[in-house]
């Protein structure tokens, strides 16, 4: 009640302090976010990407997890045309791509910039072809059977022809495929070339008789990591997502 030193506690006010402070404390603690440490934590996390992004992002996450989080799962699913809606609502927690366009609560980190080049047989013709500086003439590859990589755009894939970009068509299309890690058989013993992202050949060459073609023309894009607004402000994700970033640096 208010009295001539200002406002003060009635007996039924004071009475009731404690609870009142109490109930203040529950709620504080309510919304306190707990503190996350990540040897301690159990979390599966789901993310979207194409094998593209499970080699060269998720591979080395995976292996520092297992060092500093070792309670973390990572599982890998798919991109299709529900992922950002299964982002948004949960079923999945973070997703790997060059999507540019995302609507409103979506947020994105680009991670590196990423260029094409050309994945060979070792001993393929077009090596003794290259320019001077090691580069891949785009013309002369255009003779040999190229593969195609598929990626997931909306809900269907689509052929990625970096020839054809580039204003050199090849002259024969072998094959088609949404899988990037299966070229190293795919090239054996023929004479077929693959265009695909440079980080990524460049382990698939370390890890098979194949050689990898820098190619001198304008092909970088992003690649990117995507989050929803849903756990923007979680600091289990927020530490994950800053690992992911510091590891492809």
């Amino acid at each position: 009640m208010r009295g001539c030193h200002g406002n003060t506690l009635t007996p039924r006010g004071e009475s009731l302090r404690p609870a009142v402070g109490e109930a203040l404390d529950a709620i504080s603690s309510l919304f306190e976010q707990e503190v996350f440490e990540p040897s301690n934590t159990k979390l599966s996390v789901r993310v979207a990407s194409t094998d593209h992004g499970a080699t060269v992002v998720l591979a080395p996450l995976v292996q520092a997890l297992a060092t500093l989080a070792p309670g973390i799962t990572v599982e890998i699913a798919p991109w299709g045309d529900q992922t950002l809606s299964d982002l948004e609502t949960g079923r999945l927690d973070l997703a790997l791509d060059v999507e540019s366009h995302l609507p409103e609560n979506f947020h994105f980190r680009a991670l590196f910039k990423e260029k094409y080049a050309c994945l060979v047989r070792q001993g393929h013709p077009l090596l003794k072809t290259l320019r001077r500086d090691g580069s891949l003439n785009p013309g002369l590859a255009s003779a040999y059977p190229q593969i195609v990589l598929l990626y997931p755009v909306g809900n269907r894939p689509e052929g990625d022809d970096v020839l054809a970009r580039l204003g050199h068509p090849a002259k024969r299309i072998a094959l088609k495929t949404p899988y990037f890690t299966s070229a190293p058989l795919l090239l054996a013993n023929t004479d077929d070339l693959i265009f695909l992202p440079s980080r990524l050949g460049q382990t698939l060459a370390q890890s098979a008789p194949l050689s990898l073609i820098p190619l001198h023309a304008d092909t970088a894009f992003d690649y990117r990591l995507i989050w929803h607004e849903r756990t923007q402000k979680d600091a289990g994700f927020g530490w994950l997502r800053d690992q992911i970033y510091r590891l492809v640096q």
